[in-house]
């Protein structure tokens, strides 16, 4: 009877890999795909970060040079499945940042760029951008908390 019961769970659970494979590429694509856009904005990002009113000068400019390949490697670490905690452990504290960021920015009543997708897309900070961050940041986590159990 035991058995019975477990039987439809396990047909479940045979399903995790594959939602956890899609999760994992469709992070990495995104992670990959923004920071690629935010290398080739150059000065432009670096003048977005600084909109944002958090940093001193010398770190807004460090973060556009940094954040870009940090974004891009991360991405393309969880693409190809190599070190998914590690690319996990960043996604998460990019997105908890970009939170904190954008959190911010609403709080203070900024009308600024996001900078999300480089320069060139013009998406606000908001409640939109706001949304669309905490979502990747679920599945960041769920990348983190299960993604490193599907690795052979």
């Amino acid at each position: 009877m035991a058995q019975a019961a477990t039987a439809p769970l396990r047909a479940r659970w045979s399903l995790k890999p594959a939602v956890l494979l899609l999760l994992r590429l469709a992070l990495g694509a995104v992670l990959f795909y923004a920071g690629f856009l935010k290398l080739r904005g150059g000065y432009a990002f670096a003048e977005a970060i600084a909109n944002f009113r958090m940093l001193p000068a010398q770190a807004n400019q460090l973060l556009a040079v940094v954040l870009p390949w940090v974004e891009v490697s991360t991405g393309l670490l969880l693409v190809f499945g190599v070190w998914v905690r590690a690319a996990g452990v960043l996604a998460t504290l990019l997105f908890l940042a970009f939170l904190v960021g954008i959190g911010t920015a609403l709080g203070r009543g900024l009308d600024i760029e996001c900078g999300c997708f480089g320069t060139g897309d013009a998406a606000r900070v908001g409640f939109t951008a706001l949304a669309f961050d905490l979502a990747w940041l679920v599945t960041a986590l769920l990348v983190l908390r299960f993604g490193a159990r599907a690795e052979p």
